[in-house]
This record gives structure tokens, sequence and C-alpha cells, in this order.
């Protein structure tokens, strides 16, 4: 005896609706994963770009400053050698070219070791 199996094409239709519906939401997952990816590469590129570009940008601005306050002290400082400089000028004028007022300004300091038990006073 024979038999025949009879498919119903609803039921066909069913599994085909089925699997297209399977497939779209896979493809849904799918370009989750794909999207999640990108934000996380985005996070993790962002990460990298402040722990060492703008770490060594912020080092960088704090060594230019550093070197701006450095160089304006060395200005100063030749401000003021240039003072003493003057001084010492004006101080052999007076010593050599104008022998009746002879008004000296030291400006050389001298370390004097002084005993213990002295006392120091000023006396005009």
């Amino acid at each position: 005896m024979k038999k025949f199996a009879f498919i119903s094409t609803n039921s066909i239709k069913e599994y085909y609706n089925f699997l297209l519906n399977k497939e779209k939401s896979s493809k849904y997952l799918l370009d989750l994963i794909k999207i999640s990816g990108i934000l996380l590469f985005a996070i993790i590129c962002w990460l990298i770009y402040f722990r060492f570009i703008s770490l060594s940008s912020t080092q960088w601005y704090w060594l230019r400053r550093a070197n701006s306050d450095l160089s304006a002290l060395n200005f100063q400082y030749e401000i003021v050698k240039t003072e003493i400089l003057e001084k010492n000028q004006q101080n052999r004028a007076n010593m050599y070219w104008n022998s009746q007022t002879k008004t000296i300004v030291e400006i050389n300091p001298e370390f004097v070791e002084l005993p213990k038990n002295s006392e120091l006073t000023y006396s005009k």
C-alpha cells in the first residue's frame, strides 16, 4: 500500500515566514553588535587620546610655562647684573676721575667669621 504525505502550502508559507523573521532578527542582532563594536572602538580611541596625547600636551604646557618663568627670572637677573656693573663703573669713575668727592658704594659682600662670645655694635 502506498502512502502519500500531503504537506499543505500554508505550513510551508508559515515556515518560510518563520525563517524570514529569524533572519531579520539575526540581522538586527548583528547590526546591534556592529554598532556596539564601533562605539567600543571609538571609546577606546578616545581614552588612548586622553591618556597619551592630551597628557603630553598638558605636560608640554607646564614645561612651556616653567621655561617662560625661567626666562623671566634670567631677564631680571641680567637687569640686576647690569645695575651692578653700572654701580662698579660709577665707583671707578668716582675713584679715578673725581678725586674731590669719593662716594663709593660697596657692592661685594664679605663673609667674616666672628668669635661666638663677641657682641656686634654699630657706631657712627
